[in-house]
């Protein structure tokens, strides 16, 4: 079977495509370097292992990757074409090779739309796991097929189903009048730099928990408080740490939020203290200078020889003690 492989002009063509208000901008690199590492953790993309597939720019951006071979048709036992009357919706399932798993999806699918014809109220767009839970019998199951291919382009969307992904909560304390949002990984720290910036709060406005991955989309929360113009984050330092801002700042981005920067004196006070603990693995050098692209200057190759080492900083790191004797980490807040 012959290799599907994307050069880069035709990886920054279709960056273009699907994120023109973003392609172009400060954060373009960043942005889609978070979408392409998204792509090979759900396997729909291969990036290159080695430095030399990696062009020379921060964050590097692969000069080229593979794409999944088309799965192999069954000619033992050939399927027999769908009788389906499909919805308009779905005409285009008439034309597309599907698994016989995909089809009995969409029959569902094709069911509820279908029996909901014509009826405003049960079409009245709902949270995706509300509509799930009706088509499916199963509030997670649309969480799953949205990362298969039925949701490509051209295919099934949300709006087909009348749902929307709902972001989750965002937990968050106002501490003064500022136009900054912190944002904290882990859940002392939040408490601890929520209960400092009470009593001298610069220009941060709220001090909100990330909650770890849940910040990925919880970020969407932002819109809903007022006045802010800048998002800084604080987290630990170490692959998961610097991967879940990079990906808030994809959807971000999308929301026409302001960029998820990091919270550049946290950080540097952070590598200052070097307390480091033993991370689940070693970095490759080139992720490593991928994830670290993202951190102010002057500390990525610190932070870089940390998780290369198999190595972690814990925010715990910057306690209370140190934050109130040190007010350094106040400089860009």
């Amino acid at each position: 079977m012959a290799e599907r492989r994307v050069e880069q002009a035709g990886i920054l063509a279709a960056f273009v495509a699907a994120c023109p208000g973003t392609a172009g901008t400060t954060q373009a690199r960043l942005v889609l370097s978070a979408l392409l590492d998204e792509l090979a953790d759900h396997h729909l993309a291969e990036l290159p292992r080695g430095r030399n597939g990696w062009d020379d720019a921060l964050p590097p951006l692969p000069r080229w990757l593979r794409l999944p071979p088309q799965p192999k048709q069954d000619t033992r036992h050939p399927r027999a074409p769908s009788m389906a009357v499909w919805r308009r919706e779905l005409a285009w399932a008439a034309a597309d090779s599907l698994s016989s798993a995909q089809l009995d999806v969409l029959k569902t699918v094709n069911r509820w739309l279908r029996d909901t014809d014509g009826d405003d109220e049960r079409r009245t767009v709902v949270p995706m796991r509300e509509r799930s839970l009706e088509i499916f019998g199963d509030e997670k199951r649309l969480d799953a097929l949205t990362a298969t291919t039925l949701f490509a382009p051209g295919r099934l969307t949300l709006a087909t189903l009348a749902a929307e992904r709902i972001p989750p909560p965002l937990a968050y304390e106002r501490v003064g009048p500022g136009s900054i949002v912190l944002v904290i990984e882990n859940s002392d720290s939040f408490t601890t730099l929520s209960t400092l910036l009470e009593h001298r709060c610069g220009q941060v406005g709220y001090v909100a928990f990330g909650g770890g991955h849940a910040f990925e989309a919880s970020v969407a929360r932002i819109s809903r408080l007022a006045g802010v113009t800048d998002i800084a984050y604080y987290g630990d330092l170490d692959e998961d740490g610097l991967t879940i801002p990079q990906r808030a700042n994809v959807t971000a981005a999308a929301l026409g939020l302001p960029p998820v920067r990091p919270a550049a004196g946290l950080y540097r006070l952070l590598v200052g203290q070097d307390v480091r603990g033993l991370a689940p693995k070693k970095i490759d050098p080139i992720v490593a200078e991928r994830r670290v692209a993202w951190l102010p200057e002057t500390i990525r190759g610190q932070a870089a020889n940390v998780i290369v080492a198999g190595n972690r900083l814990a925010q715990e790191a910057t306690g209370t003690v140190l934050l109130r004797r040190n007010g350094s980490w106040r400089s860009d807040l």
